[in-house]
């Protein structure tokens, strides 16, 4: 009696311990992007109610949806860094990203980069 309730036991843990694991789901899309500089004029607040400042990125509204993007989402562009969602762009653009730049003249440097891989970090 005593061994078929180690056997049991035995067999219970490889069975645990065997027991699939679940998978990350990773989303991502390949987006254009480019970056920006609020205006002096302008109040410098986001789609979200947030000044604007480095490490905060506009989305197009079809990622936005797509992707399941909401205000405060952290993503990965692959290359430039991890970015927090905090403001949304005009209806007009598809797949496009904005990074916000402290400074008119890094925005314009950086120009506009292709083919970025965007991951939603979960």
């Amino acid at each position: 009696m005593r061994k078929m309730a180690i056997a049991i036991i035995c067999l219970l843990t490889v069975g645990v311990v065997s027991w699939p694991r679940p998978t990350l789901c990773v989303t991502m899309s390949i987006v254009t992007v480019t970056a920006y500089h609020h205006c002096p004029g302008s109040r410098g607040i986001t789609a979200s109610g947030q000044r604007v400042q480095t490490g905060i990125i506009a989305v197009s509204r079809d990622l936005e949806r797509n992707l399941d993007l909401d205000f405060g989402a952290r993503v990965l562009l692959h290359g430039m860094g991890v970015f927090e969602v905090q403001d949304r762009m005009a209806p007009r653009w598809q797949k496009k990203v904005d990074i916000y730049m402290d400074t008119q003249q890094k925005a314009r440097s950086f120009g506009l980069r292709r083919y970025v891989v965007l991951v939603k970090l979960v």
